[in-house]
């Protein structure tokens, strides 16, 4: 398949059960310490505070990101894409929707944890307006490596609804979400 056509081909669903197997596959793939299945299990249970999507391809899911919500405020808890997929926007997407979803449920500003290497992260980050604040020390304890702690703010304001346009009209794909 044309990478181009798995662009256009990539929609964003609503995480379910019979997803996590896929899921389970990318997370082992790209953490060195993975969630288990049953703290996925127990997110996806938390319907009124944790908002859980998949990227697909097809039936394939190429990638995942979860928020948590609460008072105004969102954390992205986790986000990972196949790295068969890497270079396709599909973070991109995930964010834009976590973005749409946050809005929908209230949240006026969000944050995450970004490894202190992963500048590839921190640079798609950036994009929505995070901004560095502080570090966690030896937050990832399989090599004591920091987190960096970004915060995005005012995501409800008029300036921030043009970021997300823009980047939104960057994919240029059309539609992100789909229907599952």
């Amino acid at each position: 398949m044309k990478r181009s056509a798995l662009v256009a081909d990539v929609i964003v669903v609503p995480m379910r059960k019979r997803h996590l197997t896929q899921v389970m596959r990318i997370e082992a793939k790209v953490y060195p310490r993975p969630w288990s299945l049953g703290i996925f299990l127990s997110e996806l249970n938390l319907t009124d505070s944790r908002h859980y999507y998949v990227a697909q391809s097809g039936r394939k899911v190429v990638g995942y990101c979860g928020m948590m919500t609460a008072v105004g405020e969102g954390h992205i808890t986790n986000i990972a894409v196949d790295p068969e997929f890497w270079g396709i926007q599909v973070a991109t997407r995930l964010l834009v929707n976590a973005f749409e979803v946050g809005l929908r449920t209230g949240v006026k500003d969000m944050t995450l944890e970004v490894r202190a290497s992963n500048s590839r992260a921190q640079r798609l980050y950036f994009r929505f307006g995070f901004v560095p604040v502080g570090v966690r020390k030896s937050y990832y304890k399989e090599n004591n490596e920091d987190a960096i702690v970004m915060w995005t703010y005012n995501i409800d304001s008029p300036s921030f609804e043009a970021r997300l346009l823009e980047i939104k009209e960057g994919l240029n794909v059309g539609e992100i979400t789909g229907n599952s």
